[in-house]
């Protein structure tokens, strides 16, 4: 009987010790892998908490120092925003400054032309709508009281009648893609048919008039854009 409790004993020995060498074993290759991880994670291999501390610690002052960054670019881009919007502003009175005081000489010159715009600068849309009418009365041949008083007509919501003063332009100067473009703009809403015809049309000029090279890319790129917008190409 002894002797079986012995052999019992030595049996449970062994296989502790058994288990205890294949823990030791496991537990090895889980701080290798550990390793192998961290060093994937942080490009170094820590041996303790400090070294993983101050891995963390380089990592957050480097998210922080983007952020710094982050948002000392939006401040500047939020800074020349704001100067170009004062720029613009300034270059707006400037230019009401300058029509101001040139009206008293165009009216004596009758100018009318001039001095539709310089009411419009002005904002005073009745007064360059008048000036713009007495141009075109002086002037019936020159397109660019048509001009004027077609941007003074989309203003005031008049589409019809800017389309007329287009259409009459297109008529003096049949080779101008920018009254095809502009007339098809004004089309878009309710004549999808006749603004791809303009745009069209300002395509085919644009592609073979020679005044138009350093901008025809540029150009032709925008009426692309207009004609897949109302699902047509070109």
């Amino acid at each position: 009987m002894l002797e079986t409790n012995s052999l019992v004993i030595g049996l449970m020995v062994l296989l502790c010790s058994s288990n205890m060498a294949e823990a030791a074993t496991i537990n090895t290759n889980l701080n290798k892998s550990s390793e192998k991880i961290l060093l994937a994670q942080f490009g170094t291999t820590p041996t303790d908490n400090q070294r993983q501390q101050e891995t963390f610690n380089r990592g957050l002052d480097h998210h922080q120092n983007s952020l710094r960054i982050q948002k000392q670019r939006q401040q500047q881009a939020e800074y020349n925003r704001q100067q170009n919007e004062l720029d613009r502003q300034r270059r707006i009175l400037e230019a009401q400054e300058a029509a101001l005081n040139s009206i008293p000489d165009l009216a004596r010159k009758k100018d009318y032309l001039a001095l539709g715009r310089a009411w419009r600068i002005l904002e005073v849309w009745d007064r360059s709508l008048d000036a713009a009418n007495k141009a075109i009365a002086a002037y019936p041949d020159i397109v660019g009281g048509y001009l004027l008083r077609a941007s003074l007509r989309e203003r005031l919501n008049d589409i019809s009648g800017a389309i007329a003063d287009y259409d009459q332009a297109i008529e003096i100067e049949p080779d101008r893609h920018i009254y095809y473009e502009s007339r098809g703009r004004l089309k878009k809403s309710f004549d999808r048919n006749g603004a791809i015809q303009d745009f069209r049309m300002a395509m085919k000029i644009v592609k073979v008039d020679n005044r138009f090279n350093l901008i025809r890319d540029s150009e032709l790129r925008i009426l692309a854009k207009e004609l897949r917008s109302l699902g047509a190409t070109e």
